[in-house]
Protein backbone atom coordinates (compact mmCIF):
# COMPACT_ATOMS: atom_id res chain seq x y z
CA UNK A 1 0.00 0.00 0.00
CA UNK A 2 2.79 2.43 0.90
CA UNK A 3 4.54 1.80 -2.40
CA UNK A 4 1.30 2.37 -4.30
CA UNK A 5 0.65 5.67 -2.52
CA UNK A 6 4.21 6.89 -3.11
CA UNK A 7 4.10 5.95 -6.80
CA UNK A 8 0.66 7.52 -7.20
CA UNK A 9 1.74 10.89 -5.81
CA UNK A 10 4.90 10.76 -7.89
CA UNK A 11 2.75 10.04 -10.95
CA UNK A 12 0.37 12.86 -10.08
CA UNK A 13 3.27 15.32 -9.80
CA UNK A 14 4.61 14.21 -13.18
CA UNK A 15 1.12 14.43 -14.60
CA UNK A 16 0.89 17.97 -13.22
CA UNK A 17 4.05 18.97 -15.12
CA UNK A 18 2.69 17.40 -18.30
CA UNK A 19 -0.58 19.25 -17.66
CA UNK A 20 1.14 22.64 -17.62
CA UNK A 21 3.09 21.95 -20.81
CA UNK A 22 0.08 20.49 -22.63
CA UNK A 23 -2.16 23.39 -21.59
CA UNK A 24 0.29 25.77 -23.22
CA UNK A 25 0.04 23.71 -26.39
CA UNK A 26 -3.77 23.56 -26.21
CA UNK A 27 -4.22 27.29 -25.62
CA UNK A 28 -1.99 28.09 -28.57
CA UNK A 29 -3.75 25.62 -30.83
CA UNK A 30 -7.22 26.90 -29.93
CA UNK A 31 -6.31 30.56 -30.42
CA UNK A 32 -4.12 30.33 -33.53
CA UNK A 33 -4.64 26.89 -35.06
CA UNK A 34 -0.89 26.34 -34.66
CA UNK A 35 0.90 23.69 -32.60
CA UNK A 36 3.77 25.35 -30.75
CA UNK A 37 6.72 22.95 -30.97
CA UNK A 38 9.04 25.32 -29.07
CA UNK A 39 7.65 24.21 -25.70
CA UNK A 40 10.69 22.07 -24.89
CA UNK A 41 13.00 25.07 -25.15
CA UNK A 42 10.59 27.27 -23.19
CA UNK A 43 10.37 24.76 -20.34
CA UNK A 44 14.16 24.60 -20.06
CA UNK A 45 14.52 28.37 -20.32
CA UNK A 46 12.05 28.83 -17.48
CA UNK A 47 14.17 26.58 -15.26
CA UNK A 48 17.36 28.44 -16.14
CA UNK A 49 15.81 31.87 -15.58
CA UNK A 50 14.71 30.61 -12.16
CA UNK A 51 18.28 29.46 -11.49
CA UNK A 52 19.69 32.81 -12.64
CA UNK A 53 17.21 34.83 -10.58
CA UNK A 54 17.83 32.90 -7.36
CA UNK A 55 21.55 32.15 -7.68
CA UNK A 56 23.00 35.13 -9.55
CA UNK A 57 20.56 37.81 -8.39
CA UNK A 58 20.09 36.21 -4.93
CA UNK A 59 16.33 36.70 -5.07
CA UNK A 60 14.03 34.65 -2.82
CA UNK A 61 12.57 31.62 -4.55
CA UNK A 62 9.06 33.06 -4.54
CA UNK A 63 10.25 36.27 -6.18
CA UNK A 64 12.32 34.20 -8.61
CA UNK A 65 9.15 32.38 -9.70
CA UNK A 66 7.50 35.74 -10.43
CA UNK A 67 10.56 36.81 -12.44
CA UNK A 68 10.22 33.61 -14.47
CA UNK A 69 6.56 34.29 -15.27
CA UNK A 70 7.22 37.87 -16.41
CA UNK A 71 10.40 37.04 -18.33
CA UNK A 72 8.84 34.05 -20.08
CA UNK A 73 5.82 36.12 -21.08
CA UNK A 74 8.21 38.53 -22.80
CA UNK A 75 10.03 35.61 -24.44
CA UNK A 76 6.67 34.44 -25.78
CA UNK A 77 6.07 37.85 -27.35
CA UNK A 78 9.48 37.72 -29.05
CA UNK A 79 8.83 34.16 -30.25
CA UNK A 80 5.48 35.22 -31.73
CA UNK A 81 7.07 38.14 -33.57
CA UNK A 82 9.91 36.03 -35.00
CA UNK A 83 8.51 32.52 -35.49
CA UNK A 84 4.80 33.07 -36.10
CA UNK A 85 3.85 36.59 -37.25
CA UNK A 86 5.89 36.54 -40.51
CA UNK A 87 4.34 33.16 -41.41
CA UNK A 88 0.79 33.80 -40.23
CA UNK A 89 -0.69 33.17 -43.68
CA UNK A 90 1.44 30.12 -44.43
CA UNK A 91 0.44 26.51 -43.82
CA UNK A 92 0.31 25.19 -40.23
CA UNK A 93 3.14 22.76 -41.05
CA UNK A 94 5.41 25.67 -41.96
CA UNK A 95 4.65 27.45 -38.71
CA UNK A 96 5.15 24.19 -36.78
CA UNK A 97 8.65 23.87 -38.22
CA UNK A 98 9.32 27.52 -37.46
CA UNK A 99 8.39 27.12 -33.79
CA UNK A 100 10.44 23.91 -33.63
CA UNK A 101 13.43 25.87 -34.92
CA UNK A 102 12.68 28.49 -32.28
CA UNK A 103 12.82 25.81 -29.59
CA UNK A 104 16.25 24.62 -30.73
CA UNK A 105 17.42 28.23 -30.95
CA UNK A 106 16.36 28.76 -27.32
CA UNK A 107 18.22 25.60 -26.33
CA UNK A 108 21.35 26.92 -28.05
CA UNK A 109 21.02 30.28 -26.29
CA UNK A 110 20.83 28.45 -22.96
CA UNK A 111 24.08 26.61 -23.72
CA UNK A 112 25.83 29.87 -24.67
CA UNK A 113 24.46 31.60 -21.56
CA UNK A 114 24.85 28.96 -18.85
CA UNK A 115 26.92 26.22 -20.47
CA UNK A 116 25.99 22.55 -20.94
CA UNK A 117 26.86 21.39 -17.41
CA UNK A 118 24.24 20.16 -14.97
CA UNK A 119 22.67 22.71 -12.65
CA UNK A 120 20.36 22.38 -9.66
CA UNK A 121 17.50 24.54 -8.46
CA UNK A 122 16.21 24.59 -4.90
CA UNK A 123 12.57 24.03 -3.99
CA UNK A 124 10.58 26.58 -1.95
CA UNK A 125 9.45 23.74 0.33
CA UNK A 126 12.76 21.91 0.50
CA UNK A 127 13.39 18.27 -0.33
CA UNK A 128 11.83 16.69 2.74
CA UNK A 129 8.88 14.31 2.77
CA UNK A 130 5.43 14.13 4.32
CA UNK A 131 3.84 10.86 5.42
CA UNK A 132 0.56 10.13 3.63
CA UNK A 133 -1.09 6.81 4.52
CA UNK A 134 2.29 5.71 5.82
CA UNK A 135 4.13 6.48 2.57
CA UNK A 136 6.79 9.21 2.27
CA UNK A 137 5.76 11.79 -0.34
CA UNK A 138 8.13 14.55 -1.39
CA UNK A 139 7.00 17.99 -0.31
CA UNK A 140 7.99 19.34 -3.70
CA UNK A 141 5.64 16.85 -5.37
CA UNK A 142 2.80 18.18 -3.23
CA UNK A 143 3.78 21.73 -4.22
CA UNK A 144 3.70 20.82 -7.92
CA UNK A 145 0.27 19.21 -7.56
CA UNK A 146 -1.13 22.10 -5.52
CA UNK A 147 0.16 24.85 -7.81
CA UNK A 148 -1.04 23.01 -10.91
CA UNK A 149 -4.54 22.58 -9.47
CA UNK A 150 -4.60 26.29 -8.70
CA UNK A 151 -3.29 27.17 -12.14
CA UNK A 152 -5.84 24.99 -13.92
CA UNK A 153 -8.62 26.58 -11.86
CA UNK A 154 -7.40 30.08 -12.79
CA UNK A 155 -7.20 29.14 -16.47
CA UNK A 156 -10.71 27.74 -16.27
CA UNK A 157 -11.96 31.05 -14.92
CA UNK A 158 -9.96 32.95 -17.55
CA UNK A 159 -11.56 31.04 -20.40
CA UNK A 160 -15.11 31.03 -19.03
CA UNK A 161 -15.45 34.41 -17.30
CA UNK A 162 -13.39 36.90 -19.35
CA UNK A 163 -13.63 38.54 -22.76
CA UNK A 164 -10.27 37.03 -23.70
CA UNK A 165 -11.58 33.54 -22.97
CA UNK A 166 -14.75 34.10 -24.97
CA UNK A 167 -12.71 35.29 -27.93
CA UNK A 168 -10.43 32.23 -27.78
CA UNK A 169 -13.45 29.93 -27.59
CA UNK A 170 -15.03 31.74 -30.53
CA UNK A 171 -11.87 31.19 -32.58
CA UNK A 172 -11.78 27.53 -31.57
CA UNK A 173 -15.42 27.07 -32.64
CA UNK A 174 -15.30 28.93 -35.98
CA UNK A 175 -12.20 30.92 -36.89
CA UNK A 176 -13.63 32.59 -40.00
CA UNK A 177 -16.83 33.72 -38.29
CA UNK A 178 -14.86 35.03 -35.33
CA UNK A 179 -12.72 37.17 -37.62
CA UNK A 180 -15.81 38.54 -39.35
CA UNK A 181 -17.17 39.54 -35.95
CA UNK A 182 -14.15 41.76 -35.41
CA UNK A 183 -12.02 39.68 -33.05
CA UNK A 184 -8.44 41.01 -33.15
CA UNK A 185 -6.77 37.76 -34.13
CA UNK A 186 -3.26 39.23 -34.33
CA UNK A 187 -3.44 40.72 -30.83
CA UNK A 188 -4.93 37.51 -29.50
CA UNK A 189 -2.06 35.45 -30.92
CA UNK A 190 0.44 37.72 -29.20
CA UNK A 191 -1.31 37.28 -25.85
CA UNK A 192 -1.60 33.52 -26.20
CA UNK A 193 2.07 33.14 -27.10
CA UNK A 194 2.95 35.11 -23.96
CA UNK A 195 0.56 33.07 -21.81
CA UNK A 196 1.71 29.74 -23.24
CA UNK A 197 5.36 30.65 -22.68
CA UNK A 198 4.71 31.79 -19.11
CA UNK A 199 2.98 28.48 -18.35
CA UNK A 200 5.92 26.58 -19.85
CA UNK A 201 8.27 28.64 -17.66
CA UNK A 202 6.31 27.69 -14.55
CA UNK A 203 6.56 24.04 -15.61
CA UNK A 204 10.32 24.49 -15.94
CA UNK A 205 10.90 25.94 -12.46
CA UNK A 206 8.67 23.26 -10.93
CA UNK A 207 10.41 20.46 -12.82
CA UNK A 208 13.97 21.68 -12.20
CA UNK A 209 14.18 20.81 -8.46
CA UNK A 210 12.94 17.29 -9.21
CA UNK A 211 15.49 16.58 -11.95
CA UNK A 212 18.78 17.84 -13.31
CA UNK A 213 18.64 21.30 -14.85
CA UNK A 214 19.91 20.79 -18.41
CA UNK A 215 19.29 22.59 -21.73
CA UNK A 216 17.28 19.62 -23.05
CA UNK A 217 15.24 18.95 -19.89
CA UNK A 218 12.01 20.05 -21.57
CA UNK A 219 12.05 17.64 -24.49
CA UNK A 220 10.53 14.56 -22.83
CA UNK A 221 7.81 16.57 -21.02
CA UNK A 222 6.88 18.15 -24.37
CA UNK A 223 6.55 14.73 -26.04
CA UNK A 224 4.33 13.49 -23.23
CA UNK A 225 2.37 16.75 -23.32
CA UNK A 226 1.61 16.13 -26.99
CA UNK A 227 0.60 12.61 -26.01
CA UNK A 228 -1.70 13.99 -23.31
CA UNK A 229 -3.28 16.32 -25.87
CA UNK A 230 -3.85 13.34 -28.18
CA UNK A 231 -5.39 11.29 -25.37
CA UNK A 232 -7.57 14.26 -24.46
CA UNK A 233 -8.63 14.63 -28.09
CA UNK A 234 -7.26 18.19 -28.42
CA UNK A 235 -10.62 19.20 -26.99
CA UNK A 236 -11.67 20.62 -23.68
CA UNK A 237 -9.20 21.62 -20.99
CA UNK A 238 -10.47 18.79 -18.78
CA UNK A 239 -9.53 16.17 -21.35
CA UNK A 240 -5.94 17.41 -21.58
CA UNK A 241 -5.62 17.45 -17.79
CA UNK A 242 -6.95 13.89 -17.50
CA UNK A 243 -4.69 12.74 -20.34
CA UNK A 244 -1.66 14.23 -18.58
CA UNK A 245 -2.55 12.55 -15.28
CA UNK A 246 -3.04 9.22 -17.04
CA UNK A 247 0.44 9.41 -18.59
CA UNK A 248 2.08 10.44 -15.32
CA UNK A 249 0.47 7.54 -13.45
CA UNK A 250 1.25 5.04 -16.21
CA UNK A 251 4.91 6.11 -16.15
CA UNK A 252 5.29 5.75 -12.39
CA UNK A 253 3.18 2.62 -11.93
CA UNK A 254 4.89 0.93 -14.87
CA UNK A 255 8.33 1.89 -13.61
CA UNK A 256 7.53 0.88 -10.03
CA UNK A 257 5.84 -2.46 -10.68
CA UNK A 258 7.21 -3.63 -14.03
CA UNK A 259 10.61 -2.15 -14.93
CA UNK A 260 12.26 1.04 -13.75
CA UNK A 261 14.89 0.87 -16.49
CA UNK A 262 12.28 1.54 -19.21
CA UNK A 263 9.98 3.74 -17.13
CA UNK A 264 9.65 6.43 -19.80
CA UNK A 265 8.60 3.85 -22.41
CA UNK A 266 5.27 3.08 -20.72
CA UNK A 267 3.58 6.42 -21.56
CA UNK A 268 4.55 5.99 -25.21
CA UNK A 269 2.99 2.51 -25.18
CA UNK A 270 -0.18 4.00 -23.70
CA UNK A 271 -0.24 6.73 -26.38
CA UNK A 272 0.17 4.17 -29.17
CA UNK A 273 -2.64 2.04 -27.74
CA UNK A 274 -4.97 5.04 -27.61
CA UNK A 275 -4.10 6.03 -31.18
CA UNK A 276 -4.72 2.47 -32.37
CA UNK A 277 -7.94 1.84 -30.44
CA UNK A 278 -9.49 5.32 -30.14
CA UNK A 279 -7.83 7.78 -32.54
CA UNK A 280 -10.23 10.58 -31.56
CA UNK A 281 -8.92 10.46 -27.99
CA UNK A 282 -10.28 8.93 -24.81
CA UNK A 283 -12.32 12.00 -23.90
CA UNK A 284 -13.13 13.42 -27.34
CA UNK A 285 -16.76 12.48 -27.39
CA UNK A 286 -17.55 13.79 -23.92
CA UNK A 287 -15.36 16.83 -23.68
CA UNK A 288 -14.85 18.29 -27.12
CA UNK A 289 -16.02 21.64 -28.35
CA UNK A 290 -15.02 23.90 -25.46
CA UNK A 291 -11.93 24.89 -23.56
Amino acid sequence: MEKFVALTFSGLSLGAIYTLVSLGILIMYKATGVVNAAQFGLVALGGYIGFWATKDLNLPLGVGYLVVIVAMGLVGVVLERLAYAPLRNRSPDTVLLSTLAGGFAIEGIIVLWQGPQLRSLASPVGFGTTKILGAPVFNHSLLIIGLTIGGVALLGLLFTRTSFGRQVRALAADRDTARLQGIAVNRLSLITFALSSAIAGVAGVLLAPATALTPDMGFTPMLFAFGAAIIGGFGRLTGVVLGSVVLGLVEQWGGGYLSSSVREAFPFIAILLVIALRPEGLFKGELSGRL
